[in-house]
């Protein structure tokens, strides 16, 4: 396995690299796709691409074709690998894996090491990766600017526990003859008219959509409806491809990627980037940008010990971390050099309890918590 552990900008550093780190005692892994196409210091968007049930990273990145995709529209691509195959949904007996945190600090990681435009970070993802990208609305709004499901709800306990720090755009792509995750819902999970509605309540969006019925380009056996609901608050929007008799698959996918017929009239992927790249999390009004404040994080925390990753903007000038105990009592303290944008220390020798990281130099002081378990 290939530990990144690289800091800076995009110069030289160019397609496919499998990466991990160790995040809550297991090894997490991903394979990152960063397109020759992206200028030397470019701050490209970033889109997480999640796998299916059984399925791997390397598997939805074959199906889904957006490295193609990543090229032609200069974004970064990364294909995470749930824990056993799976993401933790909220499914009664299913994963029990902090995947969010997961999943935050690889958005974090990815930022340190390609530039990654924090404004512009996206998910997706096929059947119980679409799951988890709604849970990545529902948990994760400060990170993610829009998300897309394909063949993916929420699950009974996501619905009803849903309460997403800001309004996000959603797109959804469902076929009507999904036999594995219904249209209509049920066996843990609701139906795409439910999930689609209460998007549409937090988004505040209109109660009527707009409706296209897109050319049957291809005799497969399925269609495509559209539905648009928008204006809505803050400029978002939410939208449905209603694969008519389609399955449960990806639309326009390599191969092939599940269960029923495969709609060829689209490319999910493409209409897929096409919808979340409108989107930013930082536009309030019009053409203006606020100033984004900085990032600074700890992860994983809490954390059973091992290595601990602080990040933080890249500074100008030599910095140092200092560990203290909750009392305030100075336990550690690690020189920082200039131009870091992220520190990894050892916390091995830790006792469980609170502890209190210190980062600063003559321009920056800022305090964050670390709880050991």
């Amino acid at each position: 396995m290939l530990w990144l552990l690289v800091s800076g900008n995009l110069t030289g550093i160019f397609a496919q690299v499998p990466g991990g780190f160790p995040f809550e005692g297991l090894d997490r892994t991903y394979t990152v796709y960063v397109p020759a196409s992206i200028p030397p210091g470019d701050q490209p968007p970033l889109l997480l691409a999640l796998h299916g049930l059984t399925q791997t990273g390397n598997i939805m990145m074959q199906f889904s074709n957006f490295n193609t995709y990543a090229e032609q529209y200069h974004f970064v691509v990364v294909y995470p690998d749930g824990v056993n195959n799976t993401w933790n949904v909220g499914f009664a007996g299913g994963a029990n894996t902090n995947d969010v945190g997961f999943l935050s600090a690889l958005i974090d990681t990815l930022h340190h090491q390609y530039s990654i435009d924090l404004s512009r970070v996206y998910s997706t993802g096929f059947s119980n990766g679409g799951f988890m990208s709604y849970r990545l609305a529902c948990e994760l709004g400060d990170h993610i600017a829009a998300i897309a499901s394909v063949s993916g709800t929420m699950t009974d306990g996501a619905f009803g526990t849903c309460v997403p720090s800001r309004n996000i755009p959603v797109m959804h792509i469902h076929g009507t003859s999904d036999l594995v995750v219904a249209y209509n819902g049920g066996f843990g999970n609701k139906s795409v008219d439910e999930v689609l509605g209460l998007w549409k309540g937090f988004n505040n969006c209109p109660s009527d959509a707009v409706i296209v019925n897109l050319p049957d380009l291809v005799q497969e056996g399925s269609t495509v409806q559209t539905y648009t609901w928008s204006p809505c608050a803050d400029s978002t929007e939410v939208m449905l491809y209603k694969v008519i008799n389609g399955g449960h698959t990806w639309p326009g996918s390599v191969g092939t990627t599940g269960l029923g017929n495969t709609n060829r009239d689209i490319i999910a992927s493409e209409e897929i980037w096409k919808f979340v790249s409108r989107f930013s999390l930082d536009i309030t009004t019009g053409l203006i940008r606020e100033k984004k404040e900085p990032v600074y994080r700890v992860y994983p925390n809490p954390s059973n010990g091992g290595g601990i990753t602080i990040g933080f903007p890249p500074m100008n000038k030599p910095a140092t971390i200092d560990i203290l105990t909750a009392g305030g009592y100075k336990i550690a303290n690690i020189a920082v050099p200039s131009g870091s944008g992220r520190q990894i220390i050892g916390a091995g020798r830790l006792k469980a309890g609170l502890y209190l990281v210190h980062l600063h130099n003559e321009n920056v002081s800022r305090i964050m918590k670390l709880l050991i378990l």
